[in-house]
């Protein structure tokens, strides 16, 4: 049995991958972890555009999580 400590360490079980929708400086980005690869950050130019790269990487099978979302 796996046991995780965090949400972060079980997003990193994801075997295709994760993303997490967050703010940095002010603008809405997304953090893309695959396995193997470096972490790719996406700066997104409208929550319209994020809403399209979110669904994106969903489709590819990756797991995601929106920080702060209500």
């Amino acid at each position: 049995m796996i046991i995780a400590r965090s949400l972060d360490e079980l997003l990193l079980l994801k075997p295709k991958g994760s993303f997490r929708v967050t703010v940095v400086s002010g603008q809405t980005a997304i953090l893309v972890n695959r396995p193997g690869q470096p972490e790719e950050t996406i700066f997104c130019l409208s929550p319209g555009h994020a809403n399209q790269v979110r669904q994106s990487l969903s489709d590819e099978g990756l797991t995601g999580l929106v920080e702060g979302s209500r």
